[in-house]
């Protein structure tokens, strides 16, 4: 609970920040329900009433905005106070943003409303849900000063981009089936971006939340820490169904939350290995449920990293890809031996790319993880 103060106009003025913020909340969230809602059920007007209330998200900005600089200016806050206020004026700035891509989205509902809607929009909409549950449950931790509540947030940025992945598939497939569907896709694609986008805005306010109430700064933690952690990793090695579906799952356990990763191959297998699904259980990560995709399937939009496991597989083109690495290992498929020595040959692979990954993250390559891998 935030703390009462003597002085009741000073706490007549925090507590009409709270209520403003409140306000920019809620309209956040009624933007984001009714763009996806424009376009879900083809209403062009409703998308055109959350474009107006653009107009009505920037005048809370400036009020709000304003009414900080008085407190900072008048009050002189010091401590918990300091930070509500200092933190409320960064949150502003992504409530307002958050209005801007919800307008975003009508904007691209009111031209997709316009041809014969493409395939379905369950994904999406369940990305909407997940994206405007964010932002209301980041204000929420907010207000009521709940590390906890921001801890939830950040975490289910994880679930944003599983469905961002989903719908960019889901679309990727239609442009590939025909040409003509290309504009069309490309437009839903952007609607989704527009929503992961919330969601990191979300992410944000989130992060802002732990610093205000534990005074820790957990932004770019990876790179606080001393590590390299890029914004996303993609793993890639031919068949996509052993190597790189472990290193996969090892960076979802080791790298900061937020990092998007994935795994693909220029010529996916039917399914995962079996040794390879069998060894990464043993240390508690389940793979079962992945499946090899091909490099086509892949939201290259968020990849900024690619990190190749085997020698036969290469793909120079991928466009935005800022570092490239090769780590080589031995081909599970090809292991001969009794179960028990394919096994061991396995959960050699699966330590050594663990070893890779804990040394990417680490500002200096330990010698044990630069040394060359032995069967």
């Amino acid at each position: 609970m935030p703390p009462i103060h003597a002085d009741s106009g000073y706490e007549a003025e925090l507590t009409e920040l709270r209520e403003r913020i409140s306000e920019m909340g809620r309209v956040a969230g009624e933007m984001i329900s009714n763009s996806i809602t424009a376009l879900v059920e083809r209403d062009a007007a409703l998308a055109r009433a959350v474009i107006e209330r653009d107009a009505e998200m920037d005048r809370l900005e400036v009020g709000t905005d304003e009414l900080c600089l008085h407190i900072l200016a008048r009050r002189e806050p010091i401590a918990t106070d300091l930070r509500f206020v200092t933190m409320a004026l960064k949150i502003i700035k992504d409530l307002e943003r958050i209005g801007d891509l919800a307008v975003n989205a009508s904007e691209r509902a009111i031209e997709l409303n316009q041809e014969p809607q493409l395939g379905t929009l369950d994904s999406l909409a369940r990305m909407a849900e997940v994206s405007g549950g964010m932002v209301a449950l980041a204000l929420q931790a907010f207000l009521a000063g709940d590390a906890e509540q921001a801890h939830e947030v950040i975490a289910r940025d994880r679930t944003a981009d599983a469905l961002y992945a989903e719908v960019f598939r889901q679309f990727l497939s239609h442009m590939m089936e025909d040409v003509r569907n290309v504009q069309r896709a490309t437009r839903v694609q952007a609607v989704a971006k527009y929503l992961e986008r919330i969601a990191d805005h979300a992410t944000n306010v989130g992060e802002l939340v732990v610093f205000m109430v534990k005074g820790q700064d957990i932004r770019h933690r990876g790179e606080i820490q001393g590590r390299r952690v890029p914004h996303g990793v993609l793993f890639l090695c031919v068949h996509n169904s052993a190597r790189s579906q472990m290193a996969e799952g090892w960076a979802r356990e080791l790298f900061a939350p937020g990092v998007h990763v994935t795994s693909a191959g220029s010529q996916p297998a039917s399914q995962l290995n079996p040794y390879a699904v069998r060894v990464m259980q043993e240390v508690g990560i389940d793979i079962s449920q992945h499946r090899p995709k091909h490099i086509s399937e892949v939201a290259l939009g968020d990849v900024d990293t690619v990190i190749t496991l085997c020698e036969e597989e290469v793909c120079e083109d991928l466009p935005g890809i800022l570092r490239r690495e090769t780590w080589v290992f031995p081909d599970l498929a090809e292991v001969s031996g009794s179960e028990s020595e394919i096994e061991d040959a396995s959960r050699r692979v699966r330590d050594g790319i663990r070893a890779r990954i804990e040394a990417f993250l680490k500002p200096e390559r330990e010698d044990a993880a630069d040394s060359n891998f032995e069967r």
